[in-house]
């Protein structure tokens, strides 16, 4: 239990990433398991992951998990941080 625990407090529930502009999200979204496909259409380059966990009503670290396979897929990229932030 402490391990999971450890690996909860390593996820940046700010990070925020959007689809890449290559891919159509709608077509993507039909290929996916509805608890994916919410994900993916709520990304949107503004919402962070701790914003996500809330709408979809799951922990952080399960969408930190989909992102995370989104991301070794190509489907999704981070979204930059802006130098005044």
């Amino acid at each position: 239990m402490t391990e999971f625990r450890a690996q909860e407090r390593v996820i940046d529930a700010t990070l925020v990433f959007q689809v890449v502009s290559t891919i159509p999200a709608k077509t993507l979204a039909g290929q996916l398991p509805r608890r994916e496909r919410w994900i993916l259409l709520l990304l949107d380059g503004k919402r962070c992951i701790a914003d996500l966990a809330h709408l979809t009503q799951r922990s952080e670290l399960d969408v930190a998990y989909t992102l995370t396979r989104f991301l070794q897929q190509g489907y999704i990229e981070p979204v930059a941080e802006h130098p005044s932030q």
